[in-house]
């Protein structure tokens, strides 16, 4: 039973490295790894339009804009829905915040997404002295 399971271990060992998957197009190529392991390590800013995400025209803040920061190698993104503080609504950024989450987590071929933390609201002040706020999420994407 042994030797049967011995041989099964190492049939599954070759197999396993006969059809391992490559890194790119040459695996052999130092670039090509050290090019795959910078863009796992660094963090992606994807800016979002607002009028693809699937919200009617009147629900969408014309001042507003989305900005997600993507970690790949976490599998963990911030998202940052900006406004004037005027046009602020709570209610419509998070609208606006879980509609870009599902197309994002769409586009990207995750499953699913929890929030790792409460959801965040900053007023301050922008280089032009308007007021703005701020709303973020802190979430985790599930594969």
């Amino acid at each position: 039973m042994k030797k049967i399971l011995a041989l099964f271990a190492v049939f599954a060992v070759l197999m396993g490295s006969v059809f391992a998957e490559t890194i790119g197009d040459n695996p052999d190529d130092p670039f090509e790894r050290e090019r795959f392991e910078k863009e796992k390590l660094t963090t992606q800013t994807i800016t979002m339009d607002l009028t693809t995400v699937g919200l009617k025209d009147s629900e969408i803040d014309k001042n507003a804009s989305v900005r997600i920061e993507y970690q790949p190698m976490h599998d963990e993104a911030r998202i940052y829905y900006e406004t004037l503080y005027v046009t602020f609504d709570k209610g419509e950024a998070m609208n606006t915040v879980m509609a870009c989450m599902q197309k994002f987590v769409k586009d990207n071929k995750y499953y699913n997404y929890k929030y790792m933390q409460d959801d965040r609201v900053k007023y301050f002040k922008d280089d032009r002295g308007q007021r703005r706020a701020m709303y973020s999420s802190h979430i985790k994407l599930i594969r």
